[in-house]
């Protein structure tokens, strides 16, 4: 229902007389007691604010002190609690729980409730009837992810995930109506939190420091029986977003890791055959030792991200962007870069030693001392001789505090996200903040929702441009279209296209009257593939993280002239990365020394603008890169 931003209309504060109707409609629906009604609506206590969504929605919200614990999907008065009211009072509604904290994943990315994720308790399922309100929670944590209605009754679920019905563990349990992570969350709630298991990409227990964790058994003594239900990780995480690890979809696309959690023990397992495991270089006791183990990871890393992820149309990269969009991301799961405990001590002197070795190619900018990577070498020995181990596409975020050893440009300045005091920019106060990650990402068209659904894999999902490709080879495998003995293929480098396939990748550009292919170059697989494929743009800073369709719109910084020879700099676009303008103004002042000011954009939802009294635009966009981390390609510079 929140999936998508929103506008909100008109408002009004709640008379004491329609407080009292309120609550009398939660004790009459939901037969919660004084105790339960006090903890969500005090009939004395706070603001109550009723708020209707800009037509055409129907939808109306109530804000208790601003935060929206009811809505009325309709209008027409059927209250439905938030997952803002459970967090008040857990038990309104039936609990339901996943198999396993990296269920959540897709919870959190809007994913409804599939039969396959739902843990089966030893005294079986609450009662609960069809269109009934339930509360989803993760494994350890007692705030739930989620509310939704059930698509089948509580006998018809458990029978179901004991495959005592024809079809087996199939179908969908919940079809989630609002949940952690929404529109409504991130908009409304303010990005509140119940508890510090409620992660960027996942919920997980008090104290667990990321959802790979979970997969590698720390799920703690909270996790209870539902916890013991989810040993199998990567089946649990590919069922919430729609797949069926019972028809074995993970076992028939080989090496295929879609959503970062299957491979976290080949993950670990990598980093340790490289001698550079994350246990290895902070566990020594002496400094000599945990500098070399930290060399190795850093080379591991780094030989991984040239190979995984930097291509020859990225280049060239200052050491920022190469350690903030290509590094992180890449490190094995649970380990922690730090350059300083290397013994490079710098990024600068790091990736020099690598341009020294004959792998790179590095410069040094003459204004900003920043080391910049201009060609990789890839015949050079060092990268041939490399074996790629398998990342996790959230490793770079799954750390709540500071990222260590950040390189001494815009990853210096990284914040922990549990200090964050601005939404937007993940700001602790002290001017630092929390990394940028920015990756592409892309997302199946209709016309592709066959082919990934014929693999029991998620339409809805995001995926990266080397994982799409992959799908597209794991279905022309698993129909055999490129087997000789199964298709009539003329050589090798050819496959052949069946209806499904043809339809996916021609339908809507053969012209009337043109025949449709039979046959198709292997060579041109990936480009008719991504062709279907929409381009999306994941940004992370800390806890925050948002998907964008396209590419992200550029920072606009300007300069105009007023009241005569003074000149005033504009700064706009920030929020699109993750940045509180406020903030950027506060810091503009202190360190160019002039006044500042926030104000409004024209017309609805387009952000605001920094205004700086002086000429600043080249200066203003190197502080920014080098402060909050954005790529030098997204600035937009004009001087008058």
């Amino acid at each position: 229902m929140f999936k998508k931003p929103f506008n909100l209309g008109q408002s009004h504060k709640v008379s004491g007389a329609d407080r009292k109707k309120l609550r009398k409609a939660l004790e009459k629906v939901y037969g919660v007691g004084e105790d339960g009604l006090e903890a969500i609506l005090p009939a004395k206590a706070g603001e109550l604010e009723c708020v209707k969504l800009a037509s055409p929605s129907r939808v109306v919200l109530y804000l208790h002190d601003g935060s929206p614990i009811l809505l009325d999907p309709n209008g027409k008065g059927d209250y439905a609690p938030t997952v803002f009211a459970l967090w008040r009072w857990p038990d309104l509604l039936p609990r339901v729980y996943v198999k396993h904290p990296a269920v959540s994943r897709y919870l959190v990315g809007g994913a409804d409730l599939m039969l396959p994720g739902v843990a089966m308790p030893a005294e079986g399922l609450p009662a609960f009837q069809r269109d009934q309100l339930l509360a989803v929670c993760s494994p350890g944590n007692p705030a739930p992810v989620a509310v939704g209605a059930a698509v089948m009754d509580s006998s018809d679920a458990a029978a179901r995930i004991r495959g005592q019905v024809p079809g087996g563990c199939r179908g969908k349990l919940v079809e989630v109506m609002q949940h952690y992570g929404d529109c409504l969350w991130s908009d409304v709630g303010g990005r509140a939190v119940p508890n510090a298991g409620f992660l960027a990409d996942g919920v997980v227990p008090p104290g667990v420091a990321s959802v790979e964790a979970t997969l590698n058994g720390e799920l703690g003594d909270d996790g209870g029986d539902d916890g013991a239900e989810a040993q199998d990780g990567e089946g649990a995480s590919g069922q919430a977003g729609g797949e069926s690890a019972a028809d074995g979809a993970a076992e028939r696309i080989a090496g295929l890791s879609l959503d970062g959690a299957g491979g976290a023990g080949g993950e670990s397992g990598a980093a340790s055959t490289s001698g550079s495991g994350a246990g290895a270089a902070g566990g020594g006791g002496e400094a000599e030792a945990e500098a070399v183990d930290m060399d190795a990871l850093l080379e591991s890393v780094l030989l991984q991200a040239l190979t995984k992820s930097v291509k020859d149309g990225d280049l060239p990269l200052n050491s920022s962007v190469l350690w903030n969009q290509h590094m992180l991301p890449q490190r094995p799961a649970g380990s922690t870069l730090d350059v300083k405990k290397s013994k490079h001590k710098k990024m600068s002197k790091f990736l020099q030693s690598y341009g020294k070795a004959g792998l790179l190619t590095c410069k040094e900018d003459k204004h900003s001392g920043d080391v910049i990577v201009t060609a990789v070498n890839r015949k050079c020995p060092l990268l041939l001789d490399f074996r790629p181990y398998k990342a996790s596409s959230t490793a770079a975020a799954e750390s709540a505090g500071p990222t260590a050893g950040a390189p001494e440009t815009a990853a210096a300045t990284s914040g922990g996200a549990g200090a964050s005091s601005s939404a937007a920019g993940g700001n602790d106060g002290s001017g630092c903040q929390a990394q940028l990650l920015i990756e592409e990402v892309y997302k199946p068209g209709r016309e592709l929702r066959p082919i990934f659904e014929e693999l029991k894999l998620n339409p809805e999902a995001l995926y990266t441009g080397s994982e799409a490709a992959e799908v597209a080879l794991a279905y022309v495998k698993a129909a055999g279209l490129d087997d000789p003995a199964r298709a009539q293929l003329p050589d090798n480098r050819t496959l052949q296209l069946n209806p499904l396939l043809c339809d996916a990748l021609f339908k809507g550009f053969i012209k009337k009257g043109e025949t449709y292919p039979t046959h198709l170059p292997k060579s041109e697989l990936r480009e008719a593939f991504m062709r279907r494929m929409h381009l999306q743009c994941r940004l992370s800073r800390g806890a925050y993280q948002v998907v964008r369709k396209g590419a992200p719109p550029a920072v606009a910084i300007s300069t105009e002239k007023r009241q005569g020879n003074k000149r005033v700099t504009k700064i706009a676009g920030l929020e699109a990365f993750l940045v509180d303008p406020e903030v950027v103004a506060g810091e503009c002042q202190r360190k160019f020394a002039c006044s500042t000011s926030v104000v409004d954009l024209p017309g609805k939802n387009t952000g605001q603008e920094v205004v700086l009294q002086g000429s600043f635009p080249e200066k203003a966009a190197d502080f920014l890169m080098t402060t909050y981390g954005i790529p030098k390609k997204y600035f937009l510079v004009k001087s008058a």
